[in-house]
């Protein structure tokens, strides 16, 4: 997909979960570099969830690495996503 191509609004599909898997394992050995953890929780609608742990947790930077997962998502996917850590409980 090119930097100009359009996004499409459609949720996200059971189809696109074996994507998503992909980008979060592409991305999860520079997570696992920095001491964190990365887990994909649940995907619907428009929203992806993720479990950031490890070093990740309270970080300052755990939004600047959500904001870098949903850019690799939107671009992987051609979809809008939202990408929102879990809460923990």
């Amino acid at each position: 997909m090119s930097a100009h191509a359009e996004i499409s609004s459609e949720p996200i599909a059971p189809a696109d979960l074996p994507l998503i898997e992909q980008v979060l394992a592409e991305l999860r050995p520079m997570i696992h570099a920095d001491g964190g953890e990365l887990q994909l929780v649940e995907a619907h609608g428009d929203t992806v969830v993720v479990r950031l742990g490890g070093k990740c947790m309270g970080c300052i930077q755990s939004g600047e690495t959500l904001g870098g997962i949903r850019r690799r998502l939107m671009h992987t996917l051609g979809k809008a996503v939202r990408v929102i850590p879990a809460r923990e409980e």
